[in-house]
């Protein structure tokens, strides 16, 4: 038997054993390691490569006899049927796309938002509900934002400072809904989510703006939209919702008793000082002696004097003649009105009169004496008018 006949272990056994300096009898290295110890990773790769060959000959058949189109972003056009979209004030280019593809007037909205970046005309958008096409274009769809003649629906404007029953006219006469149908749906007020209160009805419940309201729309919807409006401002503006109606009736009398804005935080200062007997009032507290709760109770609007005999009825809204404030608001309050209520400016005040009709200048002042001076300003700007 010759070395070609041993395996790689009696090859090993066969060699002389080393020997370290003392003479002890030190292992051989066997003969054979490395390709003992490689052979596994080189398995290994042969069936990785295998893996990835037989990959990249399935992927050249795929597109080979497979046929991949990227899908458009955009419809063909010119549409078909018709849909109503609504452009609410402040809305952008990419929240106008958003409500395009919800009602299937634009399939994505990329397109629309590049084109309306790219168009001067289209910042000019009014707000409104629009009838438009399904299936639209991006180019189709903003040429028919930009067509006033494409507005549908009703805009109605309730400007601040309006009552329940005026509110009401103004509805009826742009939407053609009865104003006894109004007055129906608003009766049980609380099932529109507003607190029931001590006035028990939902007079400055209903926030005052531009409204665009659709043909189908009842007299519920529309008081459902203004009344979530409000709750949005009041929400907006962290007031509780156990002082709602506190700050609402204090806004409405800011709203009604001055015409400048700038004088809503001083009427409402003057509200405090006087239920808390601020000053000269030496801590009792004061009657708000407020015409426009007289007016309220009356029935009157406008800047028209209160009688005598109106000052004394026992109307709860009457506060010459009751202390505290009103049952709840008198009017629709704005922004201003509201903001002056929740946050008022420090001041003494205790009284204020109006003393220019045209100008709506009003003086506030924190003694009777200066006050009697300014009332009899009012009186004589009066005379000569």
């Amino acid at each position: 038997m010759n070395d070609e006949d041993l395996s790689f272990d009696e090859l090993a056994e066969s060699q002389p054993a080393r020997r370290d300096h003392h003479g002890r009898r030190r292992a051989g290295k066997p003969r054979g390691g490395f390709l003992r110890r490689t052979l596994p990773f080189l398995l290994v790769l042969l069936v990785v490569g295998g893996i990835a060959f037989g990959g990249f000959q399935g992927y050249r058949w795929i597109t080979s006899n497979v046929s991949v189109e990227k899908e458009a972003p955009d419809f063909a056009g010119p549409g078909h049927g018709e849909t109503t979209v609504q452009v609410s004030e402040g809305d952008t280019g990419t929240d106008i796309a958003y409500s395009l593809v919800k009602q299937g007037v634009i399939k994505t909205s990329g397109p629309f938002v590049s084109l309306f970046s790219n168009t001067p005309e289209a910042s000019k958008i009014e707000p409104g509900i629009y009838a438009v096409k399904l299936e639209m274009t991006s180019v189709d769809a903003l040429n028919a934002l930009l067509d006033p003649s494409n507005l549908t629906g009703h805009r109605v404007i309730i400007p601040e400072g309006k009552r329940l029953s005026e509110v009401w006219k103004i509805l009826s006469a742009e939407t053609d809904i009865p104003v006894k149908d109004f007055e129906a749906a608003a009766k049980d007020y609380t099932s529109y989510g507003i607190p029931e209160n001590a006035a028990g009805t939902m007079e400055g419940y209903l926030w005052p703006g531009r409204y665009d309201i659709y043909e189908d729309q009842d007299a519920e919807d529309i008081i459902a939209m203004m009344w979530g409006q409000m709750e949005d401002q009041l929400t907006a503006r962290k007031i509780p919702q156990e002082k709602w109606h506190e700050t609402l009736t204090i806004a409405s009398l800011a709203e009604m008793e001055v015409r400048r804005p700038e004088d809503y935080g001083k009427v409402a200062r003057t509200i405090h000082n006087r239920l808390e007997g601020t000053g000269e009032a030496k801590g009792k507290p004061m009657k708000l002696q407020f015409d426009s709760t007289v007016h309220y109770a009356a029935g009157k609007s406008g800047s028209v004097a209160t009688t005598d005999e109106e000052r004394a009825s026992d109307n709860p809204y009457n506060t010459y003649r009751f202390e505290g404030l009103p049952p709840g608001p008198i009017a629709a309050p704005g922004a201003g009105a509201l903001d002056a209520a929740v946050d008022p400016p420090e001041g003494d005040w205790l009284y204020f009169v109006s003393v220019n009709g045209d100008t709506g200048e009003t003086k506030f002042t924190a003694n009777w004496s200066e006050h009697e001076k300014n009332v009899k300003e009012w009186q004589a700007w009066e005379d000569s008018h």
